[in-house]
């Protein structure tokens, strides 16, 4: 009798590790970690994937392009693919933009309309998206260096990603304010400038995850990517 009082117990905590490692991919939502969602940032912000860099310097082009034109608005649609190494990507984009001077014609700065869609792929993830954007360009004097860039990026799509053992999909909703992001007018890369985002994950059956996190772009082109404590750098 004592033999099987002590066998039960453990069918009952084999039975429970079994269930644990069946987990449905559904439920990975809980095990999505602040790591993972610094990956996730990481090909949000990263030119490799055309995340925000990437259409910030297209932008730059259009502004460089148009400063004559103050109080004209236009507009330009565009497709644009590459492959880095591990990482590809193939996007639309639409951009509208207007230029506004001072009385004298004198430049004063630019905003920038961005909407774009595509698909990409990096190590840990890869996604379809639909991207909004609104960039104020200012700097535009010839006599300074570098555009100063501030708006605001969103992604929404959906994303498919390796995690631990099981292979999710989910919805992802990106929103990313940017501050004084500093783009060298001749060599086209982000010396500075900050960062605040939110990412919301959610699963097709209604679970949802949301984290907030900070970006510093240091310098030396890489970005910082802060989650709860969690610093991932990686280069942009």
């Amino acid at each position: 009798m004592k033999k099987i009082l002590w066998i039960f117990p453990a069918i009952l905590a084999l039975a429970a590790i079994s269930t644990s490692c069946r987990k449905d991919p559904q439920e990975v939502i809980e095990l999505l970690t602040e790591s993972e969602a610094a990956e996730i940032i990481e090909d949000a912000v990263a030119n490799r994937t055309s995340g925000l860099t990437a259409p910030t310097i297209d932008a730059s082009e259009i502004v460089e392009a148009y400063l004559n034109a103050c109080g004209e608005p236009g507009d330009t649609t565009f497709s644009t693919s590459k492959t880095a190494g591990v990482a590809t990507y193939s996007y639309v984009f639409g951009m509208d933009w207007l230029l506004t001077c001072s009385n004298l014609g004198v430049p004063q700065s630019a905003e920038v309309g961005i909407e774009g869609n595509g698909n990409y792929s990096s190590p840990h993830w890869t996604g379809i998206q639909t991207t909004v954007g609104n960039l104020v360009f200012t700097g535009l004097s010839p006599q300074e260096t570098a555009y100063v860039v501030n708006g605001s990026y969103d992604l929404d799509g959906n994303l498919t990603g390796s995690l631990r053992k099981v292979n999710p999909s989910i919805n992802c909703v990106i929103s990313m304010e940017v501050t004084n992001l500093l783009l060298d007018k001749t060599t086209q890369k982000i010396s500075g400038g900050s960062g605040t985002f939110t990412l919301t994950a959610s699963t097709a059956n209604g679970q949802s995850k949301t984290m907030e996190g900070t970006l510093v772009f240091n310098g030396n082109n890489t970005v910082t990517v802060t989650v709860n404590g969690h610093e991932h750098t990686f280069e942009w």
